[in-house]
């Protein structure tokens, strides 16, 4: 059985990471997208782990009717109004 301690640290580490992705992307990203991005194997949990930064303020998230996109500021969100 692995410590929780140990799969806590990681998902620690992949958080880090995907805000990390986001704050250097110019324009909302997807979950697919940030996935890639990160390195992270599994779509759903990438998912989960972006819905729960975005219900904790740490990201922004928009519902579309593609699916979710995620951002970190507001640059990214005018970057994306600007281009519709």
């Amino acid at each position: 059985m692995v410590p929780v301690g140990v799969i806590m640290g990681e998902q620690n580490t992949n958080r880090q990471r995907i805000v990390e992705v986001l704050s250097d992307a110019r324009m909302p990203m997807d979950v697919e997208n940030v996935r890639l991005k990160t390195g992270l194997k599994n779509w759903e949990s990438t998912k989960s782990i972006l819905l729960e930064l975005v219900l904790q303020g740490t990201i922004l998230g928009e519902k579309t009717t593609r699916g979710w996109i995620f951002w970190v500021d507001g640059s990214a969100m005018l970057n994306r109004r600007s281009l519709q």
